[in-house]
């Protein structure tokens, strides 16, 4: 079993247009809208690569509400918790011209006592597999959930990382993740300007098992005990929005059946590229990530970042 912990979940509005005129009237060609946030896109990909799963988030308000009835039609398995504080809507607009995807994301709302003990009761109440959590964290909140981390680890819940900031390095300072899964841009935020092969090693250094750097158009690279490796990248389609996300579940539906990390990334690249095909995060055909894995290439890392 996969848990999905996330602490800013978001009704996520995608539209797309024929173009993008700033200060026109926009009609869309089309709309989603999705249960989103980081750790909801993550629950999605997981379930549509057939893996167990389920999500633990704060929903408030009406548009928590709407995301509560969405997840019940969806069949997808979630431990609510009750806030007082409404949920947030994040859009985008996808300009049919170019291609370019145009974001408006709300702040996530802060989590009072009573939110954060049912956090904490429903994390506690986690036994078995891996703890995926990603996402914004209110920054007051970086400290407890390290702890609540820490603990569920003690315990011998897996955990899988995909956080930034001070959240990140508090997880880190408080116990030893299984997996670290960053962008460059947020890995350097936490160890220092380096390549992917740098970061990935300084991140170990800081306490993770296993780390894994995105790159974009550059790729990924992926280290553990056993070595690092790279992942060429594929021609990316035009939806980004969720592709981080894809990977992520696309890593972890290999790495919880205990297989290597160089499998465990030409998966998660397929499954981020097969992401990028249509619009909604983690809305990918699972039948496209065989035929992309069968063009990515996986290659050993010597000690100095180079290819072998």
């Amino acid at each position: 079993m996969i848990t999905c912990l996330g602490l800013s979940p978001a009704l996520d509005v995608t539209y797309g247009v024929g173009a993008l005129t700033v200060g026109g009237i926009h009609r869309p060609d089309w709309k989603l809208a999705l249960p989103g946030g980081k750790s909801f896109n993550v629950a999605r990909a997981l379930r549509a690569l057939g893996e167990p799963v389920r999500a633990i988030a704060p929903l408030g308000g009406a548009v928590g509400a709407q995301i509560r009835a969405d997840l019940l039609a969806d069949g997808l398995d979630v431990v609510e918790v009750e806030t007082d504080a409404p949920t947030r809507t994040c859009v985008s607009v996808v300009d049919a011209g170019d291609g370019r995807i145009t974001e408006f994301y709300e702040h996530a709302a802060p989590l009072d006592d009573a939110a954060w003990a049912g956090i904490t009761d429903a994390v506690a109440a986690v036994d078995e597999g891996w703890l995926a959590v990603s996402g914004s964290v209110p920054e007051e909140r970086a400290d407890h959930l390290a702890a609540l981390l820490a603990a569920a680890s003690a315990r011998g819940i897996r955990l899988a990382l995909d956080q930034r900031g001070p959240a990140l390095v508090a997880a880190l300072a408080a116990t030893r993740p299984d997996v670290v899964k960053v962008n460059r841009v947020e890995a350097e935020e936490a160890v220092g300007a380096g390549t992917a092969a740098e970061l990935a090693a300084r991140l170990r250094e800081s306490g993770t098992r296993t780390a894994i750097v995105t790159d974009g158009a550059a790729g990924s690279v992926a280290a553990d005990d056993c070595g690092a490796w790279q992942a060429a990248p594929l021609s990316a389609g035009t939806f980004t929005v969720g592709a981080g996300d894809s990977f992520l579940a696309g890593l972890l539906s290999v790495l919880s059946a205990d297989l290597p990390l160089d499998e465990a990334l030409r998966r998660a690249a397929a499954v981020a590229a097969a992401n990028t095909q249509r619009p909604g995060a983690a809305l990918f055909d699972p039948g496209e990530v065989a035929r992309f894995a069968d063009d990515i290439m996986v290659t050993r890392l010597l000690e100095d970042g180079h290819a072998s």
